[in-house]
C-alpha cells in the first residue's frame, strides 16, 4: 500500500457544513427574533470566514473569535449590544446537533477500513462538538484517532497543529494522506508539513493558492476509484 494512514478533515469533508450553519444560524437569529434575510446571510457567511481565516492564520484566537463573531456582527447591523460568547455557545448547541453527512462517506468508510487503511482525523474545530457530531452521524466508529485543533493548541494550517497529530500516531507523514476539501487549512497544511493530500473539490472552487495536491476529487466515489488503484496513477 502507497499509504497506510487517511486523515480526514470534517467539516464540508464528512459532514455538510453548509447544511449545518444554515439549520444553527436560523435557530439562533429565531430564538432571538431576529430577522435573517438571504442576503444577511451571505454577508454572515463572508464575515465568518474571514474571521476562520484570521484564525487559521494565527492572528486570532478561539477566546476572541467566540467573542467577536456574534458581538460585532449583530452590533453592526442591528445597533444592539449583546454577550457574545453567550451568543457563540447557543450558536454552537445548534451546531452540535446538525450532522448531515455527505453523500457517499460511509460507504467510503467502510470501503477504506476493509482495505487496511488506519483512518483518522485532523479537523480545526471544539473536541466535544466534532466527537459528538461524529456520533450523531454514525461515523464516529470508524476512526482510530480524532484530533481537534483544540486539543492541539494550533488550527490547521500552523504546522504545530501537525506535529500534535503525529505525536498521537505511530504512522508518520511519509505514510499518511490527507484528505479534506479546506485549500487554507489541509491542502496547505499538508504541503507545509511535508505530506501528500488529495483535495476534495465538491464545491468546484478554484484552486487560487497553485498548490499542489496529488489528485483533486469531486466526490466519494471519484476517492473510492484512487484508493482501488492504490493512489497510484489517474484512474
Amino acid at each position: 500500500m502507497r499509504y497506510k494512514q487517511i486523515i480526514f478533515d470534517v467539516d464540508d469533508t464528512i459532514i455538510d457544513f453548509a447544511a449545518t450553519e444554515d439549520f444553527a444560524l436560523h435557530s439562533l437569529f429565531n430564538a432571538h427574533h431576529w430577522p435573517l434575510s438571504q442576503e444577511l446571510q451571505r454577508q454572515y457567511h463572508a464575515y465568518n470566514q474571514g474571521l476562520w481565516r484570521r484564525l487559521e492564520q494565527g492572528e486570532l484566537t478561539y477566546e476572541q473569535l467566540s467573542e467577536m463573531t456574534f458581538h460585532d456582527f449583530i452590533k453592526d447591523h442591528f445597533g444592539i449590544e449583546i454577550d457574545g460568547k453567550k451568543a457563540m455557545d447557543e450558536y454552537r448547541s445548534y451546531f452540535g446537533e446538525a450532522h448531515k453527512l455527505l453523500p457517499g462517506i460511509k460507504d467510503t468508510l467502510k470501503f477504506a477500513k476493509k482495505q487496511g487503511y488506519k483512518l483518522t482525523i485532523l479537523s480545526n474545530g471544539e473536541k466535544f462538538m466534532q466527537n459528538h457530531r461524529l456520533e450523531l452521524a454514525g461515523v464516529k466508529k470508524y476512526f482510530d484517532l480524532i484530533v481537534t485543533s483544540e486539543e492541539a493548541h494550533y488550527s490547521k494550517p500552523n504546522p504545530h497543529a501537525f506535529d500534535y497529530f503525529f505525536s498521537r500516531t505511530e504512522i508518520g507523514p511519509d505514510e499518511t494522506v490527507f484528505f479534506g476539501d479546506g485549500l487554507q487549512s489541509d491542502i496547505l497544511g499538508a504541503e507545509e508539513y511535508g505530506f501528500d493530500s488529495i483535495w476534495y473539490n465538491h464545491r468546484h472552487r478554484k484552486n487560487t493558492l497553485h498548490l499542489h495536491p496529488i489528485f483533486e476529487v469531486e466526490n466519494y466515489p471519484e476517492f473510492v476509484k484512487l484508493m482501488q488503484n492504490d493512489f497510484q496513477k489517474k484512474y
